[in-house]
């Protein structure tokens, strides 16, 4: 009788994993080929040949070769136990297996999300990703410097209306004055004409009596 094939199939085998450096594996190498450079290169020969200054005062050339077949052996062995660490502890295969995860989940995401597919971080040139790390920044900055802006213009605003009220009062005021003024010269030329009246009754009052004095003494 032949067997019934399961409702649930096992998943299939992971595919495997290639040993060529992926994105991770490959910055590790740099990173480890940066700093043993950077120590091979520590090792002067100026700092190797103080620890022997006989050598080095009577045979310079030669204490030279030692120092630079020193250097070469400890650069090599240094390589060599690194490849044997990687390949022991697969650690290549490995960081390619995290890219992988780390890129399909990223897929996962995008897919439920519905944004697009956002670069990795590891094909981001520098000045992507300087722009990168102050764009927060100057989002907020730009925000804050908008907010002041507006502040700033709020207040002339409010300066703007109090001028035009000062301005409205001033001339309110002068339409005041003016008035006054008016008032006074009117009341200036009334009492102008009202001298003259006067004086013109004196005047005629001083020849009346001028004129009797005159038939007084006339008799």
């Amino acid at each position: 009788m032949p067997q019934r094939e399961s409702a649930s199939p096992s998943p299939p085998p992971e595919a495997p994993t290639a040993n060529t450096a992926g994105p991770r594996a490959a910055r590790l190498q740099k990173v480890f080929a940066g700093a043993l450079s950077s120590s091979i290169q520590s090792n002067s020969y100026a700092n190797f040949s103080a620890c022997f200054p006989t050598p080095a005062k009577y045979c310079p050339t030669a204490l030279e070769g030692v120092w630079k077949q020193l250097n070469q052996r400890l650069e090599d062995e240094c390589k060599r136990d690194f490849d044997k660490i990687l390949e022991e502890r697969a650690v290549v295969a490995g960081l390619n297996q995290w890219d992988a995860l780390i890129e399909d989940a990223r897929r996962r995401r995008d897919r439920s999300t519905g944004e697009p597919p956002g670069r990795p971080m590891h094909s981001l040139g520098a000045d992507e990703l300087y722009t990168a790390r102050l764009t927060p920044f100057l989002q907020q900055a730009h925000t804050e410097l908008e907010g002041k802006l507006g502040e700033s213009q709020r207040e002339n605003e409010r300066m703007v209306s109090t001028i035009q009220q000062q301005q409205h009062d001033i001339e309110s005021l002068m339409s005041k004055i003016e008035a006054v003024v008016k008032d006074l010269e009117g009341s200036v030329e009334a009492m102008t004409a009202g001298d003259e009246n006067t004086a013109q009754a004196l005047k005629t009052d001083l020849w009346a009596i001028e004129q009797e004095v005159a038939a007084t003494k006339a008799q």
